[in-house]
C-alpha cells in the first residue's frame, strides 16, 4: 500500500436525501428533544433540592471533595481527610469531573449565594452531560444512517431509562462524563474525516480513563475495531491514519492528562484503580509505540501487522506486570473476604444481571438485543462497502458494550446507547413502511406498535409487568431509601449540635454525613479506605466488646446508625447477636449511652468509659 502524506482525502460534499432533516433542523431538533427531557429531570428531582438529597452515596463524596477543594484544599490532593482520621482516605477519583461543579458554583456564588450556587450546579451540570450524551448518539448515527434516523435516535434517547439515569440533575458522581465521553469516542470512529476522527476517538477514550478505569473494556474494544479494519484493510489508507492517529492521541493525551492532574508524587504510585503509573504500558507507551511503528508494516500484509499489534500489547502487558503485577488481577483482588462478602458483593451497580432482581434483568436485557438486531439489518442493506463496514464495527461495539452490561450492571446505560444507532434506523425504516400502507386506520395503532416494539418504552412497560407480577415481594419488609425524611424531620439537626467529633456510622450513610454535617467518621464504601471499612464491618457485626475496643482504639466517641436501612438489615440478619442488631432492638451494651435525636431518624449513643 502507498501512504499518502499524514492527511486524508478531501470529502465530497454530501446530498441532501428526500425526506431528509436540514443539519439545522435536526440541531434545533436535538436541542428541543434535550430541552424537554431536562425539563421533565428538573420536575422530577424537585423535591430532593431544598433537602439536598443526591441519589447515591458516591454523589455525596463527590459534592464533598469539591467543598473540600474550594475550601482550599489542593487541586491534586484528593483524600478525604473526615474518613478513617488522622490519615484519611486517598481516593481513586480524578479532579475532571470536578472542575464544571467547582467552575459553576465560584461563578454563581457571588450573585446567588453559596447554597443556591451549590444547588444550581449540581442540578445543570448533569443535564451538560446528557446533552453531550445526546449529541454524541445524534452524530454517531447520523454518520450511520442519516439525519432523520438521528433525530430518530435522539427521541428514543429521551425513553432511555438506563442513559438518562447517569444524568439526572444532582447526579454528580462520574457516570454520565464517562457515557458521554465513551459515545464520543465511538461516533468518531465513523468520522468521514479519518485523521480527525481517530484523534478525536483516542482524546475521548482517554478521557474516560483518566476519569475511571471503568472504560478499560470498551477502550480494548474500541481499539480492537479499528486494528482489525486495519489489518484487514489491503488498500484503505483511512483505516491505517484512523488507527495510527487514535493510538498516538490515546497514548499523548493519557500521559498529558495524568501530568495535568496530579503532582509529582503520583509518578511513584502504582495504584491498580485509576490510570497512572501502573497502566501506562498498555494505555500510554504502548499505543505511542504502535502508531509510530505503524509505518513500517502499512505496506505489508495481514502477517506483519499483527505481529507489530501482538508485540505491542505483550509490552504493554509486560510492563504492568513489572511494575504492579498485582494490578493484572484487577482492582479490587486486595479485597479480604469479610469486606468482600459484607460491601463490595452489595453493592448492586456492580453486579452480573443473574444476580439481579428480576425487574433489573429485564431492564439491561430486553433493548440492547433490538439495537443488534437493527444495526445487522442495517449492515445486509448497506449500499456501500465503507456503509457495511460502519455497520458492522458498530455491531462489534454493540455486542461489547452488551457483554459488559451483563457482567455489570452500571455498563447498561452505555449498552443502552450504542443501540441507539440501530433502533433509530430500525424506527424510520418501519415508520417508512408503515406510511406507505394504503388504509389510514391501520397506520396510527401499526406507527404505535412499532414505537413500543423498537424503543425503551415497550421494555420500561415489560419491566413494570414483571414488577406487578413480583407484587408478593413487595408485601415483604424492604428496607427503605437512605436518609428519607418527612416535612417535618431534621435528620442532621441534632447531630450538627454536638461538638466535632469521631463517630462510628455505617458505610452508606457516611458520605451523606460529611456533606450535612461537620464530624469525621470511620469509613464508607470506598476501596481504597479497606482498613475503615472492615473496622465499621468488625464493630456492627462483632460482639459488642469488639466494637468498644475498635472505637476507644480509635478515639470514636459516638456511634450514629440508620435503623430502618438496608446495611442495618444486613448486619442484623448476619449477626443477630452483634452491636447493630442490638442497637436496632433497643438493647445497647452499657457502654453506650443514648443521645437523643427528637427530630431525626437517625439513632446515636455516646460511648462511655
Amino acid at each position: 500500500m502507498t501512504l499518502a502524506p499524514f492527511a486524508t482525502r478531501p470529502l465530497t460534499p454530501s446530498i441532501r436525501k428526500e425526506g431528509e432533516p436540514s443539519a439545522r433542523a435536526l440541531v434545533l431538533g436535538v436541542a428541543a428533544i434535550w430541552l424537554f427531557t431536562s425539563l421533565i429531570l428538573l420536575w422530577m428531582s424537585y423535591d430532593r433540592v431544598a433537602g439536598l438529597v443526591l441519589w447515591d452515596a458516591d454523589d455525596y463524596l463527590r459534592f464533598q471533595q469539591v467543598r473540600d477543594w474550594l475550601a482550599g484544599q489542593s487541586f491534586f490532593d484528593v483524600r478525604q481527610y473526615r474518613l478513617d482520621p488522622p490519615a484519611g482516605v486517598a481516593m481513586h477519583w480524578s479532579r475532571l469531573v470536578d472542575l464544571p461543579l467547582a467552575g459553576l458554583i465560584l461563578l454563581l456564588q457571588p450573585v446567588l449565594g453559596m447554597v443556591w450556587a451549590e444547588r444550581i450546579a449540581i442540578l445543570v451540570v448533569p443535564l451538560i452531560t446528557l446533552g453531550g450524551a445526546f449529541a454524541a448518539i445524534t452524530l454517531m448515527t447520523a454518520r450511520l444512517a442519516g439525519r432523520r434516523a438521528a433525530l430518530a435516535a435522539a427521541m428514543l434517547a429521551a425513553m432511555t431509562p438506563l442513559l438518562l439515569f447517569h444524568d439526572l440533575p444532582m447526579r454528580i458522581d462520574h457516570h454520565g462524563w464517562q457515557t458521554m465521553f465513551g459515545l464520543f469516542a465511538v461516533a468518531s470512529c465513523f468520522d468521514r474525516r479519518a485523521l480527525r476522527g481517530g484523534i478525536l476517538a483516542g482524546v475521548a477514550m482517554a478521557l474516560w480513563l483518566a476519569i475511571s478505569l471503568e472504560g478499560l473494556p470498551m477502550a480494548i474494544a474500541i481499539a480492537a475495531v479499528l486494528a482489525l479494519r486495519f489489518v484487514l484493510a489491503d488498500a484503505d489508507q483511512d483505516a491505517f491514519f484512523r488507527f495510527r492517529a487514535f493510538a498516538l492521541s490515546l497514548g499523548s493525551a493519557g500521559l498529558l492528562l495524568f501530568a495535568a492532574t496530579h503532582d509529582a508524587g503520583a509518578w511513584q504510585q502504582t495504584y491498580c484503580d485509576a490510570f497512572g503509573p501502573a497502566w501506562f504500558g498498555p494505555f500510554a507507551l504502548a499505543p505511542l509505540m504502535l502508531g509510530l511503528a505503524l509505518p513500517l508494516v502499512a505496506g505489508g500484509g495481514a502477517a506483519p501487522r499483527l505481529a507489530l499489534l501482538f508485540m505491542a500489547g505483550g509490552l504493554g502487558a509486560a510492563l504492568t506486570a513489572l511494575v504492579a503485577p498485582l494490578c493484572l488481577h484487577g482492582p479490587f483482588a486486595a479485597l479480604d473476604p469479610v469486606t468482600r462478602h459484607y460491601w463490595y458483593d452489595n453493592v448492586v451497580e456492580g453486579l452480573p444481571i443473574w444476580r439481579q432482581a428480576l425487574d433489573t434483568q429485564l431492564g439491561l436485557a430486553l433493548f440492547p438485543p433490538i439495537g443488534l438486531i437493527g444495526t445487522l439489518l442495517a449492515w445486509r442493506g448497506a449500499t456501500t462497502r465503507t456503509a457495511a463496514r460502519n455497520w458492522l464495527m458498530m455491531f462489534a461495539l454493540g455486542l461489547a458494550s452488551f457483554g459488559l452490561a451483563l457482567l455489570v450492571q452500571r455498563a447498561g446505560g452505555f449498552a443502552h446507547a450504542l443501540g441507539l444507532p440501530g433502533a433509530g434506523w430500525l424506527l424510520t425504516r418501519g415508520l417508512a413502511t408503515v406510511d406507505g400502507w394504503r388504509r389510514a386506520l391501520l397506520r396510527v395503532p401499526a406507527s404505535v406498535a412499532l414505537l413500543l416494539l423498537v424503543s425503551p418504552v415497550g421494555e420500561a412497560a415489560v419491566t413494570q409487568w414483571a414488577r406487578w407480577l413480583a407484587g408478593s415481594e413487595a408485601e415483604k419488609p424492604k428496607p427503605r431509601e437512605p436518609l428519607a425524611c418527612g416535612p417535618r424531620c431534621d435528620l442532621f439537626g441534632g447531630i450538627n449540635q454536638l461538638p466535632r467529633s469521631y463517630i462510628l456510622a455505617g458505610l452508606d450513610v457516611t458520605p451523606s454525613l460529611l456533606v450535612s454535617t461537620p464530624h469525621s467518621y470511620a469509613g464508607s464504601g470506598h476501596h481504597r479506605g479497606l482498613a475503615g471499612i472492615r473496622r465499621v464491618i468488625d464493630s456492627f457485626i462483632g460482639h459488642p466488646d469488639v466494637a468498644h475496643r475498635i472505637m476507644r482504639d480509635g478515639g470514636m466517641g459516638y456511634v450514629l446508625i440508620d435503623p430502618t436501612g438496608g446495611e442495618a438489615i444486613l448486619y442484623s440478619e448476619a449477626a443477630p447477636n452483634g452491636l447493630m442488631a442490638r442497637l436496632v432492638a433497643g438493647r445497647p451494651p452499657a457502654w453506650l449511652k443514648p443521645v437523643p435525636l427528637e427530630t431525626s431518624s437517625f439513632r446515636m449513643w455516646r460511648r462511655v468509659e
